[in-house]
C-alpha cells in the first residue's frame, strides 16, 4: 500500500490481482487498475506521484508500470520468469529496479520512461525481500540501491554504459534474515530491519554492519523516515523530530528507530502504537503528520507520526478477511446489530441500509453495515470448525453451518456464541435457511441429507434423504410447509414437512448444481439454477421441464446466485465476473471482472439496490445496482 505523494486524500492498495486507487477518507469512487492475471506482490509509487509500479507472481510475472495522471498501463515488462519479490523507482523517476522471487533470480534496471532494459544480471541475495534506492544520484547516471534479504547487498548502477554489480554487506558472525531497507538522507548509511525485529545499520561505502537496535518483537517489516525536519511535529521534549525512522513490526507495533540514539535492550518495549495484526506496510501521507498503515489481519489504519498526551489515536479505517470469504448475506431490514450500529444507520443517507453477515474460510465471522462504506459492527470466530459453509441471519442472531458438522448461533450484535448444535451432519453442514416464522430451520449436509430442527429445543424434527450428492441449498417456502433442496447430485426437490415426503422433483440434464435461487409469486414458485454446465436454467415448480434455459452464461462454471426483488438475477463464477440478468427474460444486463478469483457468494439487500460479492480472494464488494438501467 502507498499513498500518493501529488495527492494526500489518495492512496493505492493491491487487492488480489487488482490494484485498487481509492480516496483515503471519502467511501467508494475506487478506481480499479486490471493488468495482472494473479496476485500482485510488490508495488512502488515514484517520488512525484506519476508513475506506480506493480509486480506479480505466477506463470506471468510481468512488472506492470503505470501512468498515474491517466490511469493507463505504460508499459508491461516481461523479461521474469517465476515472480516478482520486490521494485523501487530511484529518486529523479529514470530507473525502475525489480527483483525476481528466488525460483526467478533476476534483477533488471529498467528506462521508467521508455520501458528498455538499462542493465541486468543475478539477483542477490537469491531470497530478496526488499529494495531500496539511494537519495543520492551522482552525475545523473550513476545510481546506488541496496537489496534486503538472507543478506543485505549494496549495488551501483551505471545507466550510460548499461553495467550494474553488488556488493555483499559484511557481517561477521552475525545471522539475520532481512525483510525492509532504507537509505540514509545523505545516502551514507543502509537501515535494514530483520525479522528478530532489530534494525541493523550499514555503510553505504564501505558495506560493513555498524550497529543493531532493537525495535520491535516480531519482524521489522517496514521502515519508512518521517523526520525530516518538514513536518510541524515535535517530540515529547518540545525538540524538533529530526532523522527518526518509524517501524512496522510483526507484532502489531509502530516504533521509533533513531541511528542517533544508542540502543538499548530497552527500545523494543518502546513503541509508538499498538495495532491488531501484523504491520505489512506504511507510508507517509504527503503535507500531513500522519501515516496510512495496513496489516496482516485485513485492516488499514491512519496514524498520527508523534504520540503526545491527550492526542490523536490510530484510526481503523477499513476492514477485510484475509481468507477466502465462503457466504454472505443480508439480515432482515429491522434486525438488531446493536445500538452503534443502529445510529450509524439512522445517519446513513436513506437511514434505510440493511445489516450483513460475511464469512471466511479462516472461521472468521463479521457483521456489517453499509452506510455506504461497509463498517464492521461485529467480530466471531471459531477456530476449530473447519470454515463456515453457509449461514442464514435473523432478527437476533445468525445461524451458520461448519465443516466439522455442527450448527452454530451467534448473536448479531456481539458475535457471542449463544449455542452449538453438535454433529448435526456427517462431514459437514452445507446448507442452512431459517423459516419465515423463525420456529424452525432446514440444513442439507455432504452427504445428502435435509433435517428439519426446532429453533428452541434444536431437537430433530425429521430427516429427508433422497439426495445422493452434497446439498448445495435450501429453502424454505412462505408457507412454512415446503421445502425445496437442490443437490450436486443434479436433483431438485420439493418436500412437504408436514407428510415428510417428496411433493416433486426436478433433474437437471448435465452437470452438477452450485446454487439455486426462489421467485415466489401469489400463484407460483419459480426457481434459477447454476452449475457445472455454465448456463442458467429456469424452472416452474409445477411443470417437469425448464421454461427456460440461458447456455454460456459464464465461461466457467457457475458458483452462486441471487434475486432482487426487483427481478435482476445477480450471478457470480469460478471465472471471477459477477453478472447481471433479467429473471424474466434471461437477458444478460451487465458484466464485471471484479474479482481475482473465483466468485463464491452474492447477495442482494432487501430494496435490490445493493449487491454484495465475495470470493476466494478474500474481498468484499459493493456494487450499487441501478435496475432501471
Amino acid at each position: 500500500m502507498c499513498s500518493d505523494p501529488a495527492d494526500p486524500s489518495r492512496v493505492y492498495y493491491l487487492a488480489g490481482a487488482n490494484v485498487v486507487s481509492a480516496p483515503l477518507l471519502r467511501p467508494g469512487q475506487q478506481a480499479f487498475l486490471r493488468g495482472h492475471d494473479s496476485d500482485a506482490s510488490c508495488m512502488a509509487v515514484s517520488a512525484s506521484g506519476r508513475l506506480m509500479a506493480t509486480g506479480q507472481c505466477g506463470v506471468n510475472a510481468d512488472v506492470c508500470v503505470w501512468d498515474l495522471t491517466t490511469g493507463e498501463l505504460k508499459f508491461r515488462l516481461s523479461e521474469h520468469d517465476e515472480g516478482i519479490a520486490a521494485v523501487a523507482f530511484s529518486p529523479d523517476e529514470r530507473l525502475l529496479v525489480s527483483c525476481g522471487i528466488e525460483p526467478d533470480g533476476k534483477i533488471f534496471a529498467w528506462d521508467a520512461e521508455t520501458g528498455c532494459i538499462v542493465a541486468n544480471g543475478m539477483c542477490a541475495p537469491a531470497d530478496c525481500k526488499a529494495v531500496a534506492f539511494s537519495p543520492i544520484v551522482r552525475d545523473g547516471a550513476h545510481y546506488t540501491f541496496a537489496t534486503a534479504g538472507s543478506d543485505v547487498v549494496i549495488w551501483g548502477v551505471d545507466a550510460v554504459r548499461g553495467l550494474i554489480g553488488g556488493q555483499k554487506c559484511g557481517v561477521g558472525h552475525t545471522k539475520r534474515a532481512y525483510c525492509s531497507a532504507v537509505f540514509s538522507p545523505d545516502g551514507a548509511c543502509v537501515y535494514a530491519g530483520s525479522t528478530s525485529g532489530d534494525v541493523a545499520t550499514f555503510t553505504a561505502n564501505g558495506c560493513v554492519l555498524r550497529t543493531f537496535a532493537q525495535c520491535c518483537k516480531g519482524a521489522a517489516r517496514v521502515i519508512v523516515r518521517v523526520g525530516d525536519g518538514a513536518s510541524s511535529a515535535d517530540d515529547a521534549g518540545g525538540r524538533r523530530n529530526r532523522g527518526y525512522y518509524l517501524v512496522g513490526g510483526g507484532d502489531g507495533t509502530v516504533s521509533v528507530f533513531n541511528p542517533l540514539k544508542p540502543p538499548t535492550v530497552l527500545d523494543s518495549l518502546d513503541h509508538v502504537w499498538q495495532l491488531v495484526g501484523a504491520v505489512t506496510s506504511m507510508s507517509p501521507i504527503a503535507d500531513s503528520d500522519d501515516l496510512v498503515a495496513c496489516t496482516a489481519d485485513g485492516r488499514k489504519y491512519l496514524v498520527p507520526r508523534t504520540r503526545a498526551k491527550g492526542g490523536r489515536e490510530p484510526v481503523c479505517l477499513e476492514e477485510s478477511h484475509v481468507a477466502p470469504v465462503t457466504n454472505v448475506c443480508f439480515a432482515p431490514p429491522d434486525a438488531d446489530f446493536g445500538p452503534e450500529a443502529a445510529e450509524k444507520i439512522r445517519n446513513a443517507p436513506g437511514g434505510a441500509m440493511q445489516g450483513m453477515i460475511s464469512a471466511s474460510s479462516d472461521g472468521r465471522l463479521r457483521g456489517w453495515t453499509l452506510t455506504p462504506r461497509p463498517e464492521p459492527t461485529m467480530r466471531a470466530v471459531v477456530k476449530n470448525g473447519l470454515g463456515p459453509k453457509c449461514v442464514a441471519a435473523t432478527e437476533k442472531a445468525f445461524v451458520s453451518g461448519w465443516g466439522d458438522g455442527h450448527i452454530r448461533c451467534h448473536d448479531n450484535a456481539t458475535g457471542a456464541l449463544l449455542w452449538t448444535l453438535p454433529d448435526a451432519h456427517t462431514g459437514g453442514v452445507s446448507a442452512i435457511a431459517v423459516a419465515n416464522g423463525q420456529h424452525f430451520f432446514v440444513s442439507g449436509g455432504e452427504g445428502g441429507e435435509v433435517r428439519v430442527w426446532d429453533m428452541r429445543t434444536r431437537g430433530m424434527i425429521s430427516t429427508l434423504k433422497e439426495h445422493s450428492g452434497r446439498v448445495v441449498g435450501v429453502a424454505v417456502l412462505r408457507d412454512d410447509v415446503h421445502v425445496v433442496s437442490a443437490s450436486r447430485d443434479r436433483s431438485i426437490i420439493t418436500w412437504d414437512l408436514i407428510r415428510e415426503r417428496r411433493v416433486s422433483q426436478h433433474q437437471q440434464r448435465v452437470g452438477g448444481i452450485n446454487a439455486f435461487e426462489l421467485s415466489q409469486g401469489e400463484r407460483d414458485v419459480q426457481m434459477v439454477s447454476v452449475g457445472q454446465d455454465r448456463s442458467l436454467s429456469f424452472w416452474d415448480l409445477m411443470e417437469a421441464q425448464p421454461l427456460q434455459i440461458v447456455p454460456g452464461a459464464h465461461v466457467q462454471e457457475c458458483t452462486c446466485v441471487a434475486l432482487s426483488p426487483e427481478g435482476v438475477l445477480a450471478t457470480g463464477s469460478a471465472d471471477q465476473t459477477v453478472k447481471l440478468f433479467d429473471f424474466s427474460t434471461g437477458r444478460a444486463l451487465a458484466a464485471e471482472h471484479a474479482h481475482c478469483a473465483a466468485v463464491r457468494a452474492v447477495a442482494f439487500s432487501a430494496d435490490g439496490k445493493t449487491l454484495v460479492s465475495g470470493g476466494d480472494d478474500g474481498i468484499l464488494m459493493v456494487w450499487n445496482v441501478e435496475a432501471g438501467r
